[in-house]
Order: structure tokens, then C-alpha cells, then sequence
């Protein structure tokens, strides 16, 4: 009999296809080395390299302004704290522990988020296709399901360790500060911005003077649009010339330049 149940349990972790259908598998509680594999492809190295080469989501290029350019910060933050996190659990997984329940909220939002940004960009995708490039539109939408599938097994894990109240409170918080911290950086950000286009000189200067500490959180295109819809007179203006000036030393890149790539 024992025999039996040792060859059953040989049997399943050998070929998991002849026992359980492919959805069951995608959730169960231990992952294969193939899910591994991928796990590691779309929810860790693929979200990287689309950050490194993003030549439309939320970095304006050549081909004009970046389609989420407003909410780069948000989405860098929570994909650095979430990539991180799971390249962790992937190594270690249930050695994390009691930091497992709180990475389970953390990659449900961070699977969530994914999930929507991949919608969006699903038009994009489709288009890059003809030129290729386009298939790494597609990796947020892999990537949600890579956050989501861990995020149950985090929960898992977790099961063993924490109390059923307590899980639930570590998988809430993990959730919410995953989301509400990014946010509240977005909207700073985003007001720091506005303050540049409404305010005056003065303003313009004390405003860059905090963004040099999170510009490579910023999308500085708005600027490259302030200065380009202003006038040739308001160009001369002290506040002109220093948005010109601040441009560059944030960016290193000359606004006029941007300016008429951005409208093109």
C-alpha cells in the first residue's frame, strides 16, 4: 500500500499534466519547474527590459508622447517594489515566512494594475506586431497573471505560519501599500508639475529643485509642451528661460529640440 501511495506521488510530480487539468495546475500550491521558468521570464526579466526600451508608454520618444506619461511614476514604484518582491519569493519562497502574507497583497495589486495596463495597451500591441516589437506590449498582461498565480500561492504559504485574521490583515496591507504609497508619490509629483506651468520663476526653480531627487520617476514632456505652446515673446520671459534651463539639467536635453519632436 505504501508502495502504491509513493509510486502515486512519483507519478504526480513527474507528469502533473495526467493529474489535474491545465487551470488546476496553474494554481496549485507548488509550482513545476516550467512555471518557474516562466515565472521568472514574464514577472521578473520581460516587465525589465520593457521598462529599459519603453519607447511609447511611459517615455515619450521620437514618435511622440508617452500614452501613460501621468502616471510614470505610480507604475515605476510599484514595478520596482513588486519585481523586487518577486524575485525574492522566487528564491526563497516559504522561507520568507510571516512576509509572505504581506507579498500576496502586494502582488495582487501589483497583478491588478498589470492586468490594466496591459488592456490598455492591447490596440499598441497589436500595431507593434507588424514590426515585432510590439509582442512586448503584451508582457504586462503575462506579467498580471504571473502576480495574480503567485499572489494565491503567497497566500498559501502563509496559511501554515499566520492566523486566518492575521493573513488576511497582512495580505490588506500589503495591498494598500503597495498602491496608496506610489500614489501619493504620483500626485506630488503631478502637483510639482502643475506648480511649474502656473507658477513663475521662482516657483519653477524651487519646484525642479525637488524633482532632481525622483527625476528618473518624471515624465518631463510636460515641460517640453509648456515651452512649445507658449509664444516666441513669452519665450524670452524669465520664466521661459528658466524652464528651458531646468529642462536641461533635468534631462540634459535641449527643449526646443523636444518640443518639435513632441508635436511633430
Amino acid at each position: 500500500m505504501q508502495n502504491l501511495e509513493l509510486n502515486k506521488d512519483i507519478e504526480t510530480e513527474l507528469f502533473p499534466a495526467l493529474k489535474s487539468p491545465f487551470w488546476k495546475r496553474q494554481f496549485q500550491s507548488q509550482a513545476t519547474k516550467a512555471q518557474r521558468k516562466f515565472d521568472w521570464l514574464f514577472g521578473v526579466f520581460l516587465p525589465v527590459i520593457c521598462f529599459v526600451f519603453d519607447p511609447i508608454v511611459f517615455k515619450g520618444n521620437a514618435w511622440g508622447t508617452a500614452v501613460l506619461a501621468s502616471y510614470k511614476p505610480f507604475a515605476y514604484l510599484l514595478s520596482f517594489v513588486s519585481i523586487m518582491a518577486m524575485a525574492a519569493w522566487l528564491i526563497w519562497g516559504a522561507r520568507l515566512k510571516w512576509l509572505n502574507g504581506f507579498l500576496a497583497g502586494l502582488f495582487l495589486i501589483g497583478g491588478l494594475i498589470s492586468l490594466g495596463i496591459g488592456v490598455v495597451l492591447i490596440p499598441f500591441s497589436l500595431l507593434g506586431l507588424i514590426i515585432l516589437v510590439g509582442i512586448l506590449g503584451f508582457t504586462p498582461l503575462f506579467a498580471s497573471f504571473v502576480f495574480l498565480r503567485n499572489s494565491f500561492r503567497a497566500v498559501q504559504s502563509s496559511k501554515t505560519i499566520l492566523e486566518e485574521s492575521t493573513l488576511i490583515y497582512s495580505v490588506a496591507f500589503g495591498a494598500i501599500f503597495g498602491f496608496v504609497v506610489p500614489w501619493a508619490i504620483n500626485v506630488e509629483i503631478i502637483k510639482s508639475l502643475e506648480n511649474i506651468q502656473n507658477g513663475d520663476a521662482q516657483i519653477v526653480r524651487e519646484e525642479a529643485e525637488k524633482l532632481k531627487y525622483v527625476k528618473p520617476l518624471v515624465n518631463f514632456d510636460n515641460l517640453a509642451l509648456i515651452y512649445h505652446r507658449s509664444s516666441i515673446d513669452d519665450r524670452k520671459t524669465d520664466k521661459m528661460k528658466t524652464v528651458a534651463d531646468v529642462y536641461n539639467q533635468l534631462t540634459g536635453e535641449n527643449i526646443e529640440k523636444k518640443s518639435r519632436v513632441l508635436m511633430d
